[in-house]
């Protein structure tokens, strides 16, 4: 079984980490980023879009030039590419958003919403299981982690952090969300020859045995998928529409998972139950 998590590995819960220097001073509050992952034309735009609020919808480019620092000719392109894009529209009084940037709000509001709900669930099977719990949600091809609780376990995988992410092939979260979902399923065999994160290949056939089988018991079992050593469980959260829109997991240590599967595999079927159904889903219906 493989656990879901960031960084592939094992450490005591008095281990501590390393810090990565960005190409430039972040800003409060946010954290420093690898100069080979950043775009300063990516964040120049952002800070544009992040002038633009309730009390000022409107904002003419003398304005946005004076507020953001930055020169005419660079607001003047930043700001036509925005609008080519559809995040923002131009009048006669100048630039405003688009209902793109507000359907892209209420996205964010929605998934804001599930870490609330399941946030009191994951500590309860956190602590009843004895190991650390996830939440996982799908973005595209992939599941992020919304939201992971530590439980007392003397040691830590860390495998998935909160906003990293898995292929939805692999791991317990992922493929028990994946087992739902037949329209996600199509994408990812659509994307290519598949593997796990530990380089093993993996079918077509395959992958629709390991989710039949997910169907069929409830849960997910993950093997050494994502870590040698790791493993989990996963169960599927579905919405009042019946809709699988995220999982619940449980990982750590593969030999301890499966010591203690029955009383994890219980624990974590009805938590994920306990979401969905504060969610608004009746099963059977």
């Amino acid at each position: 079984m493989a656990q879901d998590g960031a960084e592939r590995g094992v450490r005591h819960p008095a281990g501590g980490g390393t810090a990565r220097s960005g190409p430039a001073r972040a800003r409060q509050g946010q954290t420093e980023s690898d100069p080979k992952n950043y775009v300063a034309s990516v964040e120049k735009a952002v800070r544009l879009l992040e002038l633009f609020d309730e009390g000022e919808p409107v904002l003419s480019l003398p304005t946005i030039v004076a507020r953001s620092g930055y020169t005419r000719t660079t607001a003047y392109r930043l700001l036509s590419t925005l609008e080519r894009v559809g995040w923002l529209s131009r009048s006669g009084a100048g630039y405003h958003l688009t209902l793109r940037v507000f359907r892209l709000g209420a996205s964010a509001g929605n998934a804001l919403k599930l870490r609330e709900i399941a946030a009191e669930v994951l500590v309860d099977l956190a602590a009843r299981g004895g190991e650390t719990a996830y939440l996982i949600v799908p973005d595209g091809l992939r599941g992020v982690c919304l939201e992971r609780v530590e439980g007392p376990s003397l040691v830590r995988v860390m495998v998935l952090d909160v906003g990293k992410s898995l292929p939805l092939h692999v791991g317990g979260g992922p493929t028990a969300l994946l087992a739902h979902r037949d329209d996600l399923l199509e994408e990812v065999f659509a994307s290519g020859p598949l593997q796990t994160m530990t380089g093993a290949p993996l079918t077509p056939d395959e992958l629709r045995d390991t989710l039949r089988g997910i169907r069929e018991r409830g849960y997910s079992r993950s093997a050494e998928d994502v870590t040698a050593s790791v493993g989990a469980f996963g169960a599927p959260v579905f919405d009042a529409q019946g809709t699988a829109i995220a999982a619940v997991s449980v990982g750590g240590m593969l030999k301890t998972l499966t010591e203690k599967e029955s009383k994890l595999s219980a624990a974590l079927c009805d938590a994920a139950a306990s979401i969905s159904a504060r969610l608004g889903h009746r099963p059977g219906t």
